[in-house]
């Protein structure tokens, strides 16, 4: 049967999908499918668990990124720092909002926002905004990037879309104070039936605008918004995960400890243990030494029937709409295209994992 990447079967049981259906059937009954009762215990919640005072739910991730941009007054002419090396949505929201996104180079070990790139496009760049994003679930530098944004006056979102689950210094992702972002997209960790996502801040104000443009900017302002409203459904199916999502999470952190230990020692470039403890593990990526090398060893693991992937292939600034951004790219470039991510899901068994790792010691070797 193989080692599958994500294993939705296990997560989507007999006994979950019951439990799913019931709470389906009930809406469905009431008609309550826009917004309803689940959509306000899973904000109230969810915010408790990440440590925040608001959760705002969302249609989306990539509407989570901005929406909280322009909650923050980002618009038309503004630039925002993007890592170079993250989902093309990052920059996408940017420039949905007329804004232009400049790139900050990344930690080649790590994928992560590198703090250096930042402070050499802080002095270029006049940045209006700043998202740190918490690439395959590791945490950024968030309290450097804090310290930066009280100098030089920019506002930080912190795109956690891969990232519930993970840890900063200061508690649970989305306890800084900052907006931040996640999406719940059926892949992440915590995942609805289809799209939604969330905004979490500890700003009254910043809440009331979030919740005036996801809902056309209705309020007493009468502000520009849009429909970025949550459906019933979607705020049923997180919440009902949200009685397990603990437990799935350790265990990931269970699966990455195995894999620390299993791949001791291999001529591939390993993450810092220090992350064990403190990533969500969304994914768990390794770095070859170039492009060919990921390919092969990707080809070599599927023959195997085992489930993998590729983040990133390109860096932003190799998508053709995004080629002619400014700012830092060369580790992004030199990154992108040779990392392969293993299996990480909360099912796999230990014997699994060593059965990944020892095909993937087997091809380096």
């Amino acid at each position: 049967m193989g080692i599958s990447f994500y294993n939705f079967e296990s997560l989507h049981d007999s006994s979950f999908q019951k439990a799913a259906m019931e709470r389906i059937a009930k809406i469905v009954s009431d008609g309550s499918f826009v917004e309803g009762e689940y959509n306000t215990k899973f904000e109230n919640e969810f915010a408790k668990l990440q440590g925040s005072k608001h959760c705002l739910l969302v249609g989306n991730g990539t509407d989570a990124l901005e929406i909280s941009l322009l909650a923050c007054g980002v618009g038309h002419g503004d630039k925002v720092g993007v890592p170079g090396i993250t989902f093309y949505a990052s920059a996408e929201a940017v420039l949905n909002i007329g804004a232009t996104p400049i790139l900050i180079d990344v930690e080649y070990d790590t994928g992560l926002i590198s703090i250096e790139s930042l402070k050499r496009t802080l002095t270029h760049h006049n940045l209006k905004a700043v998202m740190p994003v918490h690439i395959y679930g590791l945490p950024a530098n968030i309290s450097e990037i804090n310290k930066l944004a009280e100098a030089h006056d920019f506002s930080i979102v912190e795109d956690a879309a891969q990232a519930q689950g993970a840890k900063l210094e200061s508690g649970p992702i989305g306890s800084s104070g900052n907006l931040t972002t996640f999406s719940f997209y059926p892949t992440k960790n915590l995942s609805a039936f289809g799209d939604a996502g969330c905004i979490l801040t500890d700003s009254d104000e910043l809440a009331k605008a979030i919740r005036a443009i996801r809902n056309h900017g209705r309020d007493d302002e009468e502000r520009l918004g849009r429909n970025s409203r949550c459906d019933h459904i979607q705020a049923a199916v997180l919440h009902l995960k949200l009685e397990k999502i603990s437990q799935y999470n350790d265990q990931r952190k269970k699966v990455a400890a195995i894999y620390f230990k299993e791949l001791e020692g291999i001529n591939a470039g390993l993450l810092n243990k220090k992350y064990v403890e403190t990533s969500s593990w969304h994914l768990f990526p390794i770095q070859l030494k170039d492009k060919a090398e990921a390919s092969s060893l990707m080809g070599h693991l599927k023959s195997k029937n085992i489930g993998n992937t590729s983040f990133y292939e390109k860096a932003l600034s190799g998508e053709r709409p995004l080629s002619h951004l400014e700012g830092e790219k060369t580790e992004a470039e030199r990154k992108a295209g040779s990392t392969v991510c293993l299996p990480i899901h909360p099912f796999l068994t230990s014997d699994e994992v060593k059965l990944v790792a020892n095909e993937v010691k087997a091809f380096l070797s």
